[in-house]
């Protein structure tokens, strides 16, 4: 999938250049933000773009606005910008924000503040309690043109704040509001243009690649628990995780590191790869990602039973089995790029016989398992006779495996 990277200016009272907003939008239309892309996903992006670019340049000397959620204002990513260069406007989260994240945002807008951030927030958020909670200490409150009202000015009056006005349309509408603003954006002023336009599969590589590098020299769940928590985003779904009937807890977990702990280490590398690749790989080819994912936790579960020493390798020859045809591009030059274990690709090639038979036979129980179920008696299927005559697992054992695999593909998507 391509999306674009666009900035628009944002001008003062005397019509000079104050900032500039940077978002990502779809391809085919710089004013439509692409909903399947989650914000946190969209934050990182925008981030990435500019440190390539760099701020100043990004900037033309004046500040930057980018827009960050409220769940991912203690993203770690943030911090590489320069402080004294930044505008953040404050959106919706896209998952619950308990009190003991919220606290960590409020002391993250504190630390930002007095290193220079300047914080926005938009009139429509201010029905979120968690977002209201930080009006004193932000600095701006944005408003459509179409949607101000006095309420609006006299609250922007009263708390001191300053007042972006946006999505200026005409000469009439300019008019109106220039006289109660002090900050200015729209079309009429002066429309978006294009920083860069990309695809999904390169971002994806570089998070791969850095995830990969810190799952695997990892030594502990803890070393990994130390960098999900810095992802507020990832801390949420693996909590959701071990707290779902998968995992069926005696009490709630609500810790990320007894979370890590209750995982381990094997799963936890395989199941972060997951997380990594889903923002991305279920934006682009739902259907293909799930077959993915189901094919990864068979293949598993069948290398328990035949070749318990490529448990977690089967899992990834699995799940990286169609990414060339969901990103449109070679399947071991990609599995190369992001530094992949060579077992793995000699898995695919043939190579690795071992592998290469788990993956055959999981492809075949993945899209076999539809048709079984219709079935009156699905132990009777020659795919299934056959199956069990290669593997040596029990029938009523493979359709289990496919079930429960399905299932669990399911779960991962909407975590």
């Amino acid at each position: 999938m391509s999306f674009l990277i666009a900035k628009q200016p944002i001008f003062n009272k005397e019509g000079r250049r104050f900032a500039f907003e940077v978002f990502l939008r779809k391809r085919d239309n710089m004013y439509e933000y692409p909903k399947e892309v989650p914000y946190s996903r969209a934050t990182y992006i925008v981030i990435e773009i500019i440190l390539e670019q760099g701020i100043e340049r990004v900037g033309e000397g004046k500040r930057v606005m980018i827009n960050v959620s409220l769940d991912s204002l203690i993203n770690k990513a943030i911090e590489a910008l320069d402080p004294k260069k930044l505008i953040i406007e404050i959106i919706e989260p896209q998952v619950p924000v308990g009190e003991m994240v919220y606290r960590q945002i409020l002391n993250a807008v504190d630390k930002y503040t007095e290193r220079g951030v300047l914080f926005s927030i938009s009139e429509r958020n201010l029905e979120n309690e968690k977002i209201a909670g930080l009006l004193d200490k932000i600095s701006i409150i944005s408003v459509d043109a179409k949607r101000l009202n006095q309420r609006i000015l006299d609250l922007s009056k009263s708390k001191s704040k300053t007042l972006l006005i946006s999505k200026i349309e005409d000469a009439e509408e300019y008019s109106r509001v220039s006289r109660v603003g002090d900050l200015f954006q729209g079309k009429y002023l002066e429309g978006p243009f294009i920083l860069k336009e990309f695809q999904t599969a390169p971002y994806l590589k570089n998070t791969l690649l850095k995830l990969i590098a810190v799952a695997h020299s990892a030594q502990s769940p803890k070393e990994i628990a130390n960098l999900i928590a810095t992802d507020v985003g990832m801390t949420a779904k693996i909590l959701r995780l071990v707290n779902s009937a998968y995992y069926s807890p005696i009490k709630e977990i609500r810790s990320v590191e007894q979370a890590c702990a209750m995982i381990g280490l094997r799963n936890l590398r395989n199941f972060l790869l997951v997380l990594a690749m889903n923002d991305y790989v279920s934006v682009e080819n739902p259907e293909l990602w799930k077959k993915s994912l189901v094919r990864a936790l068979i293949a598993q579960k069948i290398a328990e039973f035949i070749h318990p020493q490529y448990e977690s390798e089967a899992y990834l020859i699995g799940l990286f089995s169609l990414i060339d045809e969901i990103l449109g591009m070679d399947k071991i030059a990609f599995l190369k790029d992001v530094k992949i274990e060579q077992e793995i690709i000699d898995g695919y090639t043939g190579k690795n016989v071992h592998l290469r038979s788990i993956l055959d036979y999981s492809i075949m129980l993945e899209e076999k398992f539809p048709e079984l179920l219709n079935m009156q008696d699905p132990t009777k299927s020659d795919i299934l006779v056959n199956l069990e005559r290669l593997t040596g697992i029990d029938r009523q054992v493979l359709i289990s495996i496919a079930k429960s695999s399905f299932d669990m593909a399911d779960y991962i998507l909407k975590v």
